[in-house]
C-alpha cells in the first residue's frame, strides 16, 4: 500500500528546548488505513481491568491503530472505509476453547436432536418424529445413511431411552446413526449395525460400552467411548468439492458465533486427511487447529512431518496431540474415585466408571508428546481422570520442571480443590466446559450428587488461584454459542433454573478473557490474537451490545453482528436473529451457507421458484425449469432431469457445488432449455428478492427471473 505525505489533524510533537528556541517536529508520513471502527464500545481485552478506546484502524489485515477518532481518522485515505459501530460492541474475535470442528462438516447435512431449548429431542417419540421429517425433507432414499446428532438420554423422560428397535421399526430400509450428545458414542440400528461390523459376537473393549438387550447379546442402545472408536474411525468418504463444500459451511457455522480460530480436538489420520486437501484448495475462511489423537500420531507424523507442526499453512495447524483419559460424566463413562449414584450406563453396580487406557500406558503416551515437545490436550472429567493425568504428567516430567510445556487439560469438570495447587505448580491450563451448569446439571445432581455437582469447572478459584483458564462448548456436543457459553460461566443457572456453583461466578470480563486472550496463549498465539493491540491480526467480532454493560442474564440473547478475519468480514449476521437479513420486502444479498437457505433468514428460502426469463428470453416451456433450495441443498427440475447440488458463500461469492443429473432423455427443445438453465446456474454469484419474484445475478447482470406463488 503506497505511503504518502498529507495533512492530519493532530500533533504528535517532540518538545525541547534549544538554544531558546521551542521546536516542535510534526509526523506526517502515515499509511493509509483500510478500514477503521469507531462511534462504538471497543474493548481491547487487554490487561488485566478492561480498557475501552475510541476507534481502531486496520491495515493489511493488521491492527495498526489502536487509540482516538482524530488519530484514527488521521490515517483516513480515499479508499478507507470507516465503519460506524453505532453504538454497538467491538472485541478480539473469539478463539474456540474446544470442539470438534470436523463433525461441523457433516451436522449440515444431519438432523439437529438436542433437547430443548436448544432441539426438539425432549423424548424417544419427539427424536422419530424429528428423524421421519428430515429424511422425508431431504428425500433421503433407501439404503443411505441417516445421522442425527445431540441425543441426550439424560432427559429422556421416566428412564425411556432410545434403543435398536425404535429405529429399525422406524426406519427398516435405511441405516441410522443417532450420535449421543457427548460424542462419545451413538445408538444404531440393525443396518448401521451391520454397515459397521458390530453385532452379538462383537466384544466389549476395555474401557467401553455396548448397552446389549435384555436377555441376550445382541447390541441394542448405546455404544460408547473404545467400543465407538472404529466407528469414528471410519469416516465416510467425500470428493473433492464436496470436502470444500462442507469445510466452508462447517466454518460459516464458527464464523456466525464470532469465532475466528476453530478447534479440531481429536483429529484422526482420515479427518486430518480432509482438512489438509480442503485448507491446501483455499477453503479455509477462518483459522483451523487439529490435535491428531494420540493412536494416530505416527501416522499422521508420516505425513506431516513434525517441522511443520505448531506452524499455520493456508490458515492451517497441527497445534499438538490429543490423549483422552475418562468419558462423559453425563453419559456416565467418566472416571471418579466414588461410584455413580445411577450406576453405569449398562445397568453396571458399583460404577465409578473407567480409564480410557491403563495407568501404565496413560504415561508412556504422555511421556510421548512431552519428548515430542508439542503441546498436549488431555480429556479428563472425572476426579479420578485428572488424577491419572497428574499422574502421567509427573512420569513424563521425571522431576524435571524446568522446561515449558504447554498442557492444557480439557473439561476438567470435576476438578477438586486440591488438584488446583498442583495444576498452579506445573503451568497447567484447564480448558473448562461451563455449559454443563446449565444443560447438564440435573444429570449431574442425579449421577454425582449436589455437593460435587455445585463445583463443576471451578473456573472462580482456578482464576484466583492464578490459572488463566479457557472455557469451551464442545461443539457439537453443546451448541456453537459464545454468549450462552459466556452466560453459563457468568450466571451459572441450570436448564431447570436452579444455581449451580454460585461462589464459582466469574466476572463477565474474565469470561470474556477466557474466550480471547487465554484462549490465544492455549494455542500460543498471545503474540498475534487475543487482544487488539497494534501488529496483530484484524480478527474481530462486533456484538449487538457490550457484554460489560447489561444485566448477566440478558449476555446469552446478546447476537453476533458480524465477525471479521485478518480485516475481511466473513459474516454478516442479522443484530436479532429473528430478523431476516433480507427483511425487508426488495433487497439484493448473498448466500451464505447454513444462514442464506434457513426459512427464518431469507424469503427465498423453503420456496418452489419457475423459470420466467432466461438470459433476457422469456420462457413459454409448458413445464419450465423450477428450483428450490433449502438446508444448504439446491434441488431442481429441469423438464426433464432432477438435478441436486450444494453451495456456498465465501467472501460474498457463492460457490456452487457440481450439479448431479438423472441423465433422462426427453424432447430436445426441452433438454436445450435445461442445459442452459443449468450452466447459468453454476455461475450465479447472488440473487435479488422482491415479492415472489427471485432474480439470479452474475456480477450486476440479471441472467434468471424466477417466480412463485408460495
Amino acid at each position: 500500500m503506497k505511503t504518502q505525505i498529507r495533512k492530519v489533524k493532530f500533533i504528535r510533537s517532540l518538545i525541547a528546548v534549544t538554544c531558546s528556541s521551542l521546536l516542535t517536529v510534526t509526523v506526517l508520513t502515515a499509511e493509509d488505513a483500510d478500514s477503521i471502527y469507531m462511534n462504538g464500545s471497543i474493548l481491547t481485552m487487554a490487561g488485566d481491568k478492561p480498557t475501552y478506546v475510541e476507534a481502531i484502524s486496520v491495515t493489511d489485515g493488521k491492527i495498526s491503530l489502536v487509540g482516538t477518532e482524530v488519530e484514527a481518522l488521521a490515517m483516513k485515505g480515499d479508499a478507507t472505509k470507516v465503519i460506524d459501530l453505532d453504538g454497538r460492541a467491538l472485541l478480539p474475535g473469539f478463539l474456540d476453547g474446544h470442539s470438534h470442528y470436523i463433525n461441523s462438516l457433516l451436522v449440515a447435512n444431519q438432523c439437529k436432536l438436542y433437547a430443548p431449548p436448544s432441539g426438539s429431542g425432549k423424548d424417544v417419540p419427539s427424536i422419530i418424529a424429528e428423524l421421519k421429517r428430515f429424511a422425508s425433507e431431504r428425500k433421503i432414499p433407501k439404503g443411505e445413511m441417516i445421522m442425527g446428532y445431540g441425543y441426550d438420554d439424560t432427559v429422556m423422560p421416566n428412564g425411556r431411552l432410545l434403543n435398536r428397535g425404535d429405529l429399525d421399526e422406524a426406519f427398516p430400509n435405511n441405516p441410522v446413526r443417532i450420535e449421543h450428545v457427548s460424542m462419545h458414542g451413538a445408538v444404531m440400528n440393525s443396518l448401521a449395525l451391520k454397515y459397521y461390523d458390530i453385532s452379538a459376537a462383537t466384544e466389549t473393549p476395555p474401557g467401553g460400552v455396548i448397552v446389549r438387550k435384555p436377555g441376550s447379546k445382541e447390541p441394542w442402545g448405546l455404544i460408547m467411548e473404545t467400543a465407538f472408536l472404529p466407528v469414528m474411525a471410519k469416516s465416510e468418504p467425500m470428493t473433492a468439492q464436496q470436502e470444500i463444500d462442507s469445510s466452508r459451511a462447517g466454518q460459516m457455522l464458527y464464523a456466525q458465533s464470532g469465532i475466528t480460530t476453530a478447534h479440531e480436538g481429536a483429529t484422526h489420520l482420515a479427518q486430518f486427511q480432509t482438512i489438509k486437501r480442503a485448507s491446501d484448495a483455499g477453503a479455509n475462511i477462518i483459522d483451523i487447529v487439529a490435535y491428531p489423537f494420540i493412536t494416530d500420531v505416527d501416522k499422521v507424523l508420516a505425513e506431516h512431518p513434525l517441522e511443520k507442526w505448531t506452524k499455520y499453512e493456508n490458515r492451517f495447524k497441527v497445534g499438538g496431540v490429543k490423549i483422552t483419559v475418562d468419558g462423559s460424566p453425563q453419559g456416565r463413562t467418566a472416571f471418579f474415585t466414588t461410584p455413580y449414584l445411577t450406576g453405569g450406563p449398562g445397568g453396571e453396580k458399583n460404577w465409578s466408571g473407567e480409564p480410557t487406557f491403563p495407568q501404565d500406558l496413560a504415561n508412556k503416551m504422555v511421556k510421548k508428546v512431552y519428548e515430542m515437545n508439542v503441546p498436549l490436550l488431555l480429556h479428563c472429567n472425572g476426579d479420578a481422570a485428572i488424577d491419572a493425568f497428574l499422574t502421567a504428567y509427573e512420569f513424563a516430567r521425571d522431576g524435571d520442571y524446568s522446561k515449558d510445556w504447554n498442557v492444557t487439560t480439557i473439561h476438567t469438570q470435576f476438578m477438586r480443590k486440591d488438584h488446583i495447587p498442583k495444576f498452579v505448580k506445573y503451568k497447567v491450563r484447564p480448558s473448562f466446559y461451563t455449559l454443563h451448569t446449565f444443560y447438564f446439571a440435573e444429570a449431574h445432581i442425579a449421577n454425582r450428587g449436589k455437593k460435587q455437582a455445585m463445583y463443576l469447572s471451578p473456573m472462580r478459584d482456578a482464576i484466583d488461584a492464578g490459572l488463566r483458564p479457557s472455557n469451551h462448548t464442545d461443539f457439537v456436543v453443546a451448541p456453537l454459542d459464545q454468549m450462552m457459553m459466556l452466560s453459563s460461566a457468568v450466571n451459572r443457572i441450570s436448564r431447570g433454573g436452579a444455581t449451580i456453583g454460585a461462589d464459582q461466578r466469574v466476572t463477565p470480563f474474565e469470561g470474556l478473557k477466557a474466550m480471547t486472550e487465554w484462549t490465544a496463549e492455549q494455542y500460543d498465539e498471545q503474540d498475534r490474537k487475543g487482544t487488539l493491540e497494534v501488529g496483530k491480526l484484524a480478527d474481530l467480532v462486533i456484538l449487538s451490545k457490550d457484554p460489560l454493560k447489561v444485566d448477566p442474564m440478558e449476555i446469552k440473547d446478546i447476537k453476533v453482528v458480524e465477525t471479521i478475519k485478518e480485516g475481511t468480514t466473513i459474516y454478516p449476521a442479522p443484530a436479532d436473529s429473528k430478523t431476516p437479513i433480507a427483511a425487508a420486502s426488495d433487497k439484493t444479498y448473498s448466500w451464505q451457507a447454513h444462514v442464506c437457505d434457513m426459512a427464518d433468514v431469507n424469503s427465498a428460502a423453503n420456496k418452489m421458484w419457475t423459470l420466467v426469463t432466461l438470459n433476457g428470453t422469456k420462457i413459454t416451456a409448458k413445464r419450465p425449469p423450477t428450483m428450490k433450495f433449502s438446508g444448504g441443498k439446491l434441488a431442481m427440475f429441469g423438464g426433464v432431469n432432477r438435478l441436486n447440488g450444494s453451495y456456498a458463500l465465501v467472501n460474498d461469492a457463492v460457490i456452487m457445488g457440481r450439479l448431479i443429473s438423472t441423465e433422462m432423455a426427453g424432447p430436445p427443445e426441452l433438454m436445450k432449455l435445461e442445459k442452459e438453465f443449468t450452466k447459468v446456474m453454476a455461475s450465479v454469484d447472488k440473487f435479488h428478492v422482491h415479492g415472489n419474484e427471485l432474480e439470479l445475478f452474475v456480477e450486476t447482470e440479471v441472467v434468471a427471473t424466477l417466480r412463485s406463488s408460495e
